[in-house]
C-alpha cells in the first residue's frame, strides 16, 4: 500500500524537484494566470478571504522595487529570460487559532496570517506552486516534525520508555502543531509578468497587516526542468542483489557507468576488510583470499528493471525497497536452485510493482541462462501478484510490468480483510469511472497459495495485517516485511510469531529493518 515515509527534519526536498513541479504546473497556470490578470481591477475572492484582490501586470518598460533583496541587475531584466519569479516570505508563525480552525471560523475576526493561510491565499491569487520549509533548519532552534532514523541526540517518549541516542521517530502532531514547524519560510512561484508590489499590497490588505512581512524575490531561470531533474536522477544499483533500477531517460552508457562504479566500491570495501582481518602474503604477492569462505560465492549477473514511478512508492531510493529487493533475489533464487517448477509470489502493498517485477525478472533471467547451459532441461515459471489499495498505483504497476516484459497481475485487496480506513479508500476507488476494470483479489488467489510474500508498508499497518498475510502464505512459505524502524521491530516480530516460525530481524540499513519468517 502506498504510504508516506518519514522525511528529514526540514523536509529536505531537492530544489530541483520543487522547480520541476513549478514548471509543470506553470504550463497550465501561466496561461490561466495571464488572462484574468491582463486587465487591471479584476477581483479574485475565495470562501475564506472576502476582500477583493487586484493585481497589476508589468510591461517590459515597467520597473518595480524589490523589498529585502539584493538584485543589482534588476533594472536591466529581460522578461523573456525567465518564465517565473519566486517570492519567499521569511520566518512566519506556523499556526493561528482563527485561520486554522475551519469549523469555528469567524469572519468578523481579523485573519491572522500563518503559513497555511498564506499558502492558500497565494494559490488563490495565481501562484503556480507554493512550498513550506523550516526557517530554523540546521540551527539550534530546529524543532523536528519528522526525523530520519539514525544516530541522533533526539529523545523520544515511546510507550513510556525513554529512548536516547538510538533512533529518531516520527513525532506526534502535538510536537509542533499539525506537523508544521514553529517558524517557516513560504516560497511561491508567480508568472514573471505579475507586479510583486501589488501581490504584497493585496496580502497586507487581506490579512490586515500593519506592515509587509519580510520577503525576498528571485528569478527562476527559464530552463528545461524536466531534463534538469532527469540528469540528477541516476540509475539505482542494489549492492548485494545486483538489481539495476533504471528510468526511461537513462542511456545504456549511464547504466553501465553506474554498475562499474558499484563494482569499484565493492572491490575497495572487500580490500579494506581483508586488510582489517589480515591477508596472506606469498613472497611479494598479496593474496586477498577470504579464509572464512569455504568457496567463492557464485557471481550474480545484474538484473535490469525499468520503472516509471509516478506517484507510486517504490523506485529503489528508500532503504526499505533495497532491503526487500535483496530478500526477493535471495529467496527466489533459493527456490529456483531447488528445482521448484512453479513459484507463487505476492507483493502486498505493491506500489510501483518493483518487488513483483523483480521476482519475475529473476526467474526470466535464470531460465535464459539455464536454457543456454542445458537446452533440454525443464524451466521454472512464476506467477506474481500485487495487492494495493491505491488504484493509481495499480495502473502504474501494470504499466511497469508490461515495460519489463513480465507478467504481474495487480488487484485491490479483498474488502473483507480491510479495516474501516482502508475499506473507505478501496470503496471510493471502485466507484470512480476511471478505475473501471480494476478488480479485487480473486478467490483463487486469495488463499494459502503463495511461496513468497513481500510487504513493504509501515509498522502499524503490518501489525494489523498479520492474520491477513498469514492467510496468503502456504506452509513452509517465506515472508519478508519492511517499512519498519529498528525501534518498531519488536512489535512487528511479536505480531507475526503466532503464524510464522523463526521471525527475526534479518537485515538493517540506516535504521530500517527487514523482518523475515517461515509459515508454520
Amino acid at each position: 500500500m502506498s504510504c508516506s515515509r518519514p522525511v528529514a527534519n526540514s523536509v529536505n526536498m531537492a530544489s530541483s524537484v520543487v522547480f520541476f513541479m513549478a514548471y509543470i504546473s506553470s504550463v497550465v497556470a501561466f496561461q490561466a494566470a495571464l488572462s484574468p490578470f491582463s486587465k487591471v481591477g479584476v477581483a479574485h475572492t475565495s470562501n475564506q478571504y472576502h476582500q477583493p484582490v487586484n493585481l497589476r501586470v508589468l510591461s517590459k518598460e515597467s520597473s518595480e522595487e524589490i523589498v529585502d533583496c539584493q538584485d543589482d541587475e534588476d533594472e536591466d531584466w529581460d522578461a523573456d529570460s525567465w518564465a517565473l519569479r519566486e517570492i519567499k516570505f521569511l520566518e512566519l508563525p506556523a499556526v493561528s487559532s482563527n485561520a486554522l480552525d475551519n469549523n469555528n471560523f469567524d469572519p468578523s475576526e481579523d485573519i491572522t496570517m500563518d503559513v497555511r493561510g498564506l499558502s492558500e491565499f497565494l494559490m488563490e491569487i495565481g501562484a503556480c506552486s507554493v512550498s513550506i520549509t523550516d526557517s530554523d533548519k540546521d540551527t539550534p532552534e530546529e524543532d523536528p516534525v519528522f526525523d530520519e532514523p539514525g544516530e541522533t541526540s533526539c529523545t523520544n517518549d515511546v510507550d513510556d520508555v525513554l529512548i536516547e541516542n538510538i533512533y529518531a521517530m516520527v513525532l506526534e502532531d502535538r510536537a509542533v502543531g499539525r506537523n508544521i514547524w514553529k517558524r517557516c519560510d513560504v516560497s511561491a512561484h508567480f508568472p514573471a509578468s505579475l507586479d510583486v508590489s501589488s501581490i504584497i499590497d493585496s496580502l497586507r490588505y487581506t490579512f490586515n497587516l500593519p506592515a509587509a512581512p519580510r520577503y525576498t524575490v528571485d528569478d527562476v531561470p527559464d530552463m528545461d526542468w524536466i531534463q534538469h531533474v532527469q540528469e540528477s536522477w541516476t540509475p539505482i544499483i542494489t549492492r548485494d542483489s545486483k538489481f539495476v533500477l533504471r528510468f526511461p531517460w537513462h542511456e545504456d552508457s549511464l547504466v553501465m557507468k553506474a554498475c562499474q562504479e558499484m563494482e569499484r566500491e565493492k572491490m575497495q570495501a572487500a580490500m579494506a576488510a581483508q586488510f582489517d582481518t589480515g591477508v596472506k602474503r606469498e613472497g611479494a604477492v598479496v593474496n586477498f583470499y577470504n579464509e572464512d569462505s569455504a568457496q567463492k560465492q557464485e557471481e550474480r549477473a545484474y538484473v535490469q528493471i525499468e520503472l516509471e514511478g509516478g506517484i507510486a512508492f517504490g523506485t529503489g531510493e528508500h532503504p526499505t525497497t533495497r532491503l526487500c529487493l535483496d530478500w526477493v533475489r535471495d529467496t527466489t533464487e533459493e527456490l529456483l536452485k531447488s528445482n521448484t517448477e512453479f513459484i507463487n509470489f505476492v507483493d502486498y502493498g505493491a506500489g510501483s510493482g518493483v518487488l513483483g517485477i523483480a521476482a519475475a525478472a529473476v526467474v526470466r533471467d535464470y531460465n535464459q541462462k539455464k536454457r543456454k547451459q542445458e537446452p533440454k532441461s525443464s524451466l521454472s515459471s512464476i506467477q506474481t501478484v500485487g495487492v494495493e489499495i491505491d488504484a493509481d498505483a495499480i495502473r502504474i504497476a501494470d504499466d511497469n510490468a508490461k515495460k519489463n516484459g513480465v507478467e504481474m497481475s495487480n488487484y485491490l485487496p479483498d474488502i473483507d480483510s480491510l479495516d474501516d480506513e482502508a475499506l473507505s479508500v478501496v470503496m471510493r476507488a471502485m466507484q470512480r469511472k476511471r478505475n473501471k476494470g480494476i478488480e479485487t483479489l480473486p478467490e483463487e488467489l486469495n488463499g494459502q497459495v503463495y511461496d513468497l510474500c513481500a510487504a513493504n508498508i509501515l509498522a502499524r499497518p503490518l501489525v494489523g495485517l498479520a492474520p491477513v498475510l498469514a492467510s496468503l502464505v502456504k506452509s513452509g512459505g517465506k515472508i519478508g516485511l519492511s517499512g519498519v524502524l529498528f525501534v518498531q521491530a519488536e512489535s512487528v516480530v511479536e505480531a507475526y510469531t503466532e503464524f510464522f516460525d523463526d521471525v527475526k530481524v534479518a537485515n538493517e540499513e540506516n535504521g530500517w529493518v527487514l523482518i523475515t519468517g517461515t509459515r508454520k
